[in-house]
Protein backbone atom coordinates (compact mmCIF):
# COMPACT_ATOMS: atom_id res chain seq x y z
CA UNK A 1 0.00 0.00 0.00
CA UNK A 2 0.68 3.66 -0.03
CA UNK A 3 3.81 4.37 2.45
CA UNK A 4 1.44 7.68 3.85
CA UNK A 5 -1.29 4.96 5.19
CA UNK A 6 1.88 3.57 7.15
CA UNK A 7 2.59 7.29 9.18
CA UNK A 8 -1.51 7.17 9.76
CA UNK A 9 -2.43 5.68 13.24
CA UNK A 10 -5.50 3.36 13.19
CA UNK A 11 -8.50 4.59 14.79
CA UNK A 12 -9.93 2.30 17.78
CA UNK A 13 -13.19 2.15 16.30
CA UNK A 14 -14.49 5.54 14.69
CA UNK A 15 -14.05 8.80 14.00
CA UNK A 16 -15.38 12.07 12.72
CA UNK A 17 -14.80 14.01 9.69
CA UNK A 18 -15.33 17.10 8.95
CA UNK A 19 -16.23 17.67 5.29
CA UNK A 20 -16.73 21.39 3.35
CA UNK A 21 -19.19 20.82 0.25
CA UNK A 22 -21.89 22.67 -1.19
CA UNK A 23 -25.37 23.64 -0.35
CA UNK A 24 -26.71 22.43 -2.90
CA UNK A 25 -24.55 18.78 -3.14
CA UNK A 26 -25.67 18.55 0.47
CA UNK A 27 -29.40 18.96 -0.19
CA UNK A 28 -28.67 16.30 -2.92
CA UNK A 29 -26.74 14.26 -0.38
CA UNK A 30 -29.65 14.67 1.98
CA UNK A 31 -32.52 13.51 -0.53
CA UNK A 32 -30.79 10.45 -1.82
CA UNK A 33 -29.96 9.28 1.80
CA UNK A 34 -33.43 9.78 2.95
CA UNK A 35 -34.44 7.93 -0.53
CA UNK A 36 -32.59 5.37 0.32
CA UNK A 37 -34.32 4.96 4.19
CA UNK A 38 -30.79 5.96 5.13
CA UNK A 39 -28.90 8.57 6.83
CA UNK A 40 -26.54 10.86 5.47
CA UNK A 41 -23.91 9.37 7.30
CA UNK A 42 -24.54 5.86 6.48
CA UNK A 43 -24.53 6.71 2.87
CA UNK A 44 -21.76 8.21 2.75
CA UNK A 45 -19.62 5.32 4.96
CA UNK A 46 -21.63 3.01 2.23
CA UNK A 47 -20.30 5.16 -0.89
CA UNK A 48 -16.92 5.20 0.58
CA UNK A 49 -16.43 1.62 1.22
CA UNK A 50 -17.92 0.19 -2.14
CA UNK A 51 -15.53 2.58 -3.26
CA UNK A 52 -12.76 1.44 -1.58
CA UNK A 53 -13.50 -2.53 -1.97
CA UNK A 54 -14.00 -1.82 -5.76
CA UNK A 55 -10.37 -0.19 -6.07
CA UNK A 56 -8.98 -3.61 -4.10
CA UNK A 57 -10.99 -5.92 -6.20
CA UNK A 58 -9.98 -4.32 -9.74
CA UNK A 59 -5.98 -3.96 -8.29
CA UNK A 60 -6.12 -7.60 -7.08
CA UNK A 61 -7.14 -8.88 -10.59
CA UNK A 62 -4.77 -6.82 -12.20
CA UNK A 63 -2.11 -8.71 -10.13
CA UNK A 64 -3.89 -11.79 -10.52
CA UNK A 65 -3.30 -11.66 -14.20
CA UNK A 66 0.08 -10.20 -14.02
CA UNK A 67 1.24 -13.36 -11.92
CA UNK A 68 -0.95 -15.45 -14.56
CA UNK A 69 1.26 -13.94 -17.34
CA UNK A 70 4.52 -14.07 -16.17
CA UNK A 71 4.17 -17.86 -15.23
CA UNK A 72 3.02 -18.76 -18.44
CA UNK A 73 -0.80 -19.64 -17.64
CA UNK A 74 -1.78 -17.11 -20.82
CA UNK A 75 -1.62 -18.36 -24.02
CA UNK A 76 -1.25 -15.57 -26.03
CA UNK A 77 -0.06 -16.17 -29.96
CA UNK A 78 3.51 -15.31 -30.17
CA UNK A 79 3.24 -13.44 -33.87
CA UNK A 80 1.00 -10.17 -34.71
CA UNK A 81 -2.33 -11.55 -36.19
CA UNK A 82 -3.91 -10.22 -38.76
CA UNK A 83 -7.00 -8.75 -38.71
CA UNK A 84 -8.86 -10.82 -40.51
CA UNK A 85 -7.41 -13.89 -38.27
CA UNK A 86 -9.06 -12.07 -35.42
CA UNK A 87 -12.20 -12.07 -36.84
CA UNK A 88 -14.08 -14.73 -39.04
CA UNK A 89 -15.62 -13.11 -41.85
Amino acid sequence: MCDTLNCVKPAKTKRNLTLNLPVDLIREAKVEAARRNMSLNAWIQEAIDHTMRFRRDRIAAGEKFLNASREGLLKLPRKRLKREELYDR
